[in-house]
């Protein structure tokens, strides 16, 4: 074997074992320094939204002949813990779907494109709509914004509420429309 051949063999030999060395000493040496200077973190807790249903109410009131009452509907009660409402809404046919343990889509078994959408996340844009398609409201005593929007897909009336919570350091977002909507967003209330 000529010599020049032989020669550039043996540096790349040593070249091939100083880098070896040098990553497995880099290694070792961030495996220590994590190990001495940072504490163990906590594995997270996460609890998935649950969807209750609660006994229909009772009257309260004295009724005429002419009083209407509508009996056999019951109320149902969508609590997200992780995010920290709930929802309250009169419907028996309503179910739920979670996706990724963060948005929840309730609809109506019924009706499909009737429902509603919630989640929350540290910070959600307000759609930018003019001032008559915003209207001021309030959910459990927080003041707020009710946005008249529609979907750019189809041109399907939404509405949307933006809310931040009092107590988390997040917004939630629950959006719909219809009847079933405007009576969760009345009934709109904060885990604190």
């Amino acid at each position: 074997m000529p010599k020049n051949t032989l020669f550039l063999i043996i540096f790349l030999s040593v070249v091939a074992t100083l880098l070896l060395g040098i990553n497995i000493g880099k290694q070792m040496g961030v495996r220590q320094f994590l190990a001495q200077n940072q504490e163990p973190l906590p594995s997270p807790q996460i609890s998935l939204p649950t969807l209750t249903e609660t006994p229909p109410p009772s009257p309260t009131q004295t009724f005429t002949e002419n009083d209407k009452i509508e009996i056999g509907l019951s109320q149902s009660v969508f609590t997200d813990r992780a995010c920290g409402f709930s929802l309250a809404f009169t419907s028996t046919y309503l179910k739920q779907q979670t996706i990724n343990g963060t948005s929840t889509i309730i609809t109506e078994a019924d009706n499909p494109e009737s429902g509603i959408v919630a989640t929350c996340q540290e910070e959600i844009p307000r759609p930018p709509l003019i001032a008559e398609k915003v209207e001021d409201i309030v959910l459990d005593g927080v003041p707020t914004k009710l946005y008249h929007d529609a979907s750019s897909k189809d041109g399907t009336p939404r509405d949307e509420v933006i809310v931040r919570h009092p107590t988390k350091s997040w917004d939630i977002i629950v959006a719909g429309y219809g009847p079933t909507f405007d009576e969760a967003v009345v009934n709109f209330k904060f885990l604190r």
